[in-house]
């Protein structure tokens, strides 16, 4: 029986950009950092309240489709957080904005050092939704 969702891997050019970002910015903490082929690092952060962990790869090793968040947290106030993190140096993109998906959930996106879009938003229900005559 699967069970949870290991990790995720991002793509990272600078490992020790990213590392302060994701420790300084978002409040992740280190879960592993360990020498790894004698060229980088392994490292996996613990996300805050959850299980799955974020990994760091190479660019070559993953890719992103352009416009496609890498990352998605949920947040309990996103126009706060997208504030704070926009003051701390976190690149804005788009929002915050009623989620077009649902009315219900606010959202938002920024870019992290490496890049990658990173999609806040607010999860209002516990159980999957769909539109109605979905």
């Amino acid at each position: 029986m699967l069970m949870r969702v290991n990790f995720v891997s991002i793509p990272v050019a600078d490992q020790d950009r990213a590392l302060a970002f994701y420790l300084d910015k978002l409040g992740f903490s280190v879960h592993t950092d360990a020498p790894y082929d004698g060229t980088t690092r392994w490292i996996f952060l613990r996300i805050p309240g959850a299980e799955t962990l974020l990994h760091f790869a190479a660019p070559d090793e993953i890719r992103v489709k352009s416009g496609s968040p890498a990352l998605c947290l949920v947040c309990d106030d996103v126009d706060a957080e997208a504030a704070r993190l926009a003051a701390a140096g976190a690149q804005p993109h788009a929002g915050p904005a009623d989620a077009p998906w649902d009315a219900a959930v606010r959202w938002a996106m920024l870019r992290d050092t490496e890049d990658n879009l990173i999609l806040l938003q607010s999860s209002p229900h516990d159980q999957p939704r769909t539109r109605e005559g979905a």
